[in-house]
């Protein structure tokens, strides 16, 4: 059970209340995440811009993006956003055999060595923070500086949201099961 309750849209401020109708009209419905940080409709506001420019205003490969996000999600555990983003990397592209050996990639064939790089960076970053520098180089053979600071942004910002949903024990909602 969350540890705070679901906020709903008449819950919300009069001039807040667009956010959800903004996310109806694009997801087609306002996830469990979305009704936990609506408790401050200031920071959901900034949540949902910086995260659109992550997934919808860089030049990374979404794929890439989606292998670094499931791997934040599954080293720390995060049902959450695990299952949410196995949903999309399907839909952008990432291979389901990708999806379901993920916890694999470092002998799985399903994976090359430029998304071994990639999840390579996901773990160093999640468990370690600190990123060795043979992790860091083998970025540099495939991804300019621009593509490095979004997948470092990416990686760093979905760690941040899975703190926030562990901790408040955000529950998967029964439709994305």
């Amino acid at each position: 059970m969350s540890r705070l309750p679901y906020v709903t849209r008449e819950q919300l401020p009069e001039p807040e209340r667009d956010i959800f109708d903004d996310l109806m009209q694009q997801r087609g419905s306002v996830g469990h995440v979305f009704r936990m940080a609506a408790h401050s409709p200031m920071l959901l506001r900034r949540m949902l811009h910086f995260s659109d420019g992550l997934r919808n205003r860089t030049r990374l490969d979404p794929r890439l993006r989606e292998l670094a996000i499931m791997t934040v999600g599954r080293l720390t555990n995060c049902e959450y956003e695990y299952v949410h983003h196995q949903a999309l990397a399907k839909r952008i592209g990432v291979r389901a055999e990708q999806v379901e050996r993920l916890a694999a990639w470092e002998t799985d064939p399903a994976f090359n060595e430029q998304e071994r790089a990639v999840i390579r960076y996901a773990t160093e970053m999640t468990l370690n923070v600190k990123i060795a520098d043979t992790t860091f180089d083998a970025l540099r053979t495939f991804l300019d500086n621009e593509q490095i600071v979004e997948l470092t942004m990416n990686t760093g910002f979905y760690n941040m949201v899975v703190r926030f949903l562990t901790a408040t024990q955000v529950e998967l909602e029964t439709e994305a099961r």
